[in-house]
């Protein structure tokens, strides 16, 4: 077991929230990740540091049998500059809207269309997420969440990617690619 107490391999942060035991009006969740879960996050998420990850959300009810997860993730980030390659500081603000139902729900079924294509509204909500037994591991989700909100190609202002040659004789003229083979031609010069 590493410091998060998670096994190698798992999930970077852990917070398991039980299902049955969800008050009737919500239960409000504040998480602040400690130093080793940030570590562990910033290294399962190949980045130089996440300094600093906090989440302020409303965990309810939903329907009869889902819960529904409602709030903001806000975060402080180091990722490394795509051009420099230097550390790049970056403040992520994530709303986190989603739906949970048991695995075995039958509103976690997606009904298949008469035509065999899946049909996605990308202006729609979410497809909800299912999960087993009476657990969500709200750390699971808000490692999700943040890699979500990183930039994937982080770039300081100003920073710009100059051509240059690599060829060891710019002078030398260009070359034919079938150079070489003709040098492997038995009558060749």
């Amino acid at each position: 077991m590493t410091e998060t107490g998670k096994a190698a391999g798992g999930p970077p942060i852990s917070y398991p929230i039980i299902v049955s035991k969800l008050p009737k009006d919500g239960m409000p969740v504040r998480f602040t990740a400690s130093a080793p879960e940030r570590a562990a996050l910033a290294l399962h998420l190949a980045i130089p540091s996440v300094d600093r990850l906090e989440a302020d959300v409303t965990v309810k009810s939903w329907r009869s049998e889902g819960v529904k997860i409602t709030g903001r993730l806000t975060a402080d980030v180091v990722q490394s500059d795509v051009v420099t390659l230097e550390p790049l500081s970056q403040t992520i603000d994530e709303d986190i809207d989603l739906v949970f139902l048991p695995e075995h729900s039958r509103l976690a079924r997606m009904v298949q269309p008469q035509d065999g294509e899946l049909h996605l509204d990308p202006e729609g909500d979410d497809i909800p997420e299912t999960y087993v037994g009476d657990r969500i591991d709200f750390g699971t989700v808000l490692a999700e969440a943040l890699a979500l909100g990183l930039d994937p190609y982080p770039r300081a202002e100003g920073a710009s990617f100059d051509a240059f040659d690599t060829d060891p004789e710019p002078e030398g003229g260009k070359i034919s690619p079938f150079a070489t083979l003709r040098k492997l031609k038995p009558d060749a010069p």
